[in-house]
């Protein structure tokens, strides 16, 4: 018994050892807790559970802001059990760390050392200096975009199905596309299990609504409380007549590289949907529609497939063209420290102006006047070839165990990687119907959707057994041939 209590001990003191097992820790109670939860018979329509790897996968998915389903939430769950679907989004998207700091902090009003460098690890703040501010910004910004949302969908769904039922849809709504989930309530409707918002692609207050949350939740909150201090310093400025003063207040860089990308990005993917549905005569494609609802649902499926999830269209009938295109949108994600996942717009751009540097003959990376550290663009690399390497992995995985799928027919290998992206970016959408994988397919998307929520870099850094001392070598250089 005592053999086995030091044991117990010195796995938790391992665990606590560093903020990124930390992290990943507080991610997997999570987990365990809404496994548990789920599993019981009480939480589904039926009255009958679910069994604990259906559970276990739904939590995952749930907490991991990803969207990949096994069973339709609507039809399986009741409203128990949608709530606790609910909660594990928005502990999920936030971060169990992050709301706990800011509980700390409300109630003690000081927060030590220790809890402030989980905090900075969790949110990727630079400096205790800006902690406080970033968790206030935080917690107040996830309130009023969800509580927007919620009123707006409220409009619609009310009328739709009543108080009880309208209210709580928009709820879930609200807060699965603001946390970039990619859940919905909308199976237990005329449209049918699996549904999403195919059957709103008409209704333009719904359709904006979902992409101004979705893009709002993904921008990231470094952009949103940078944008904030910007537009307060201005204001003052203006009121103080101080023209000198507001033309030398600038946005800092991160902003702007993950405004113009995000807004660049929804532009460049939708034209591109467009492009390649346009004339795809599959009636359940885009290209069954009125030039107005192409447009929509162009620009909804484009924000959509970079983190959230959501469809207004049946994926099933893209052509494989779009399907790659929307796995590489999946892939590049939402903006570092928001509520999504993929290897985040900023290593995207940093790789772009990384390769355009190269081409330039400059050693050295330099965005707007501002040169980047080597640093930076080792671990940009770092994170896209990780990224890459799981998605492949995965794809090539899912192959030999559906293989019997493949052989019939039901989807292709294009399908396979649009499956896989999706579970690294965590964005949740299928055009190979997850629910039709086996157990081993399955399985093998499970830790991608947990690597895809936490990243690999934080994943690394805390299965590393030692810290690597800080020892400063001088080698004698190396000459490659690149070809």
């Amino acid at each position: 018994m005592l053999i086995r209590r030091t044991k117990t001990r010195k796995a938790i003191e391992w665990m606590m050892d560093r903020p990124a097992r930390v992290i990943i820790s507080s991610f997997l109670l999570i987990m365990l807790v809404g496994t548990l939860l789920l599993m019981m018979p009480f939480v589904t329509n039926s009255g009958e559970s679910i069994g604990f790897f259906d559970s276990l996968f739904t939590t995952v998915s749930a907490t991991c802001v990803t969207g990949l389903i096994v069973r339709d939430t609507a039809t399986t769950f009741n409203t128990l059990g949608r709530v606790i679907l609910l909660i594990l989004i928005q502990v999920g998207g936030l971060g169990l760390v992050t709301i706990y700091t800011f509980g700390v902090s409300l109630v003690k009003r000081k927060v030590n050392v220790k809890t402030r460098v989980l905090a900075q690890e969790s949110t990727g703040s630079f400096s205790f200096a800006e902690l406080k501010g970033l968790l206030q910004t935080i917690i107040l910004m996830t309130m009023f975009f969800e509580l927007l949302g919620f009123v707006l969908f409220a409009t619609q769904f009310v009328p739709l199905y009543g108080y009880g039922d309208g209210l709580f849809k928009s709820l879930f709504m609200a807060v699965s596309a603001f946390c970039n989930a990619g859940f919905d309530v909308m199976g237990d409707t005329a449209s049918g299990p699996y549904s999403s918002l195919t059957a709103f692609n008409g209704n333009t207050l719904i359709m904006f609504t979902t992409v101004f949350l979705i893009f709002s939740g993904s921008l990231g909150f470094h952009v949103w409380k940078d944008l904030i201090d910007y537009t307060c310093r201005k204001i003052r400025a203006f009121v103080r007549h101080d023209k000198k003063e507001r033309t030398n207040i600038h946005m800092k860089l991160h902003t702007r590289l993950a405004f113009v990308m995000m807004v660049a990005l929804l532009l460049v993917g939708a034209v591109l949907i467009l492009a390649m549905e346009w004339t795809n005569q599959d009636p359940l494609s885009i290209g069954s529609f009125p030039v107005w609802e192409k447009i929509k649902a162009a620009l909804f499926q484009s924000m959509s497939m970079r983190t959230a999830g959501m469809n207004s269209i049946d994926l099933l009938a893209m052509r494989d063209c779009t399907k790659i295109l929307c796995a590489v949108l999946m892939f590049i994600g939402a903006g570092a420290g928001s509520t999504g996942g993929g290897i985040k717009v900023q290593v995207f751009a940093l790789l772009l102006y990384s390769i355009r540097s190269d081409f330039a003959g400059n050693p050295e990376v330099v965005i707007k006047n501002h040169r980047v550290s080597r640093t930076t663009v080792q671990r940009a690399l770092t994170i896209f070839t990780l990224g890459i390497c799981v998605v492949v992995v995965l794809a090539c995985v899912l192959s030999v165990t559906e293989r019997s799928l493949l052989a019939a027919g039901k989807f292709t290998f294009v399908d396979l990687i649009f499956e896989s992206a999706s579970a690294f970016g965590t964005v949740g959408v299928t055009s190979a119907s997850t629910p039709q994988f086996s157990f081993w397919g399955h399985l093998f998307i499970i830790p991608v959707m947990f690597l895809g929520r936490i990243g690999p870099i934080t994943f690394a850094m805390g299965m590393m057994l030692k810290d690597k001392k800080n020892v400063k070598s001088v080698y004698p250089e190396a000459k490659i041939h690149l070809g």
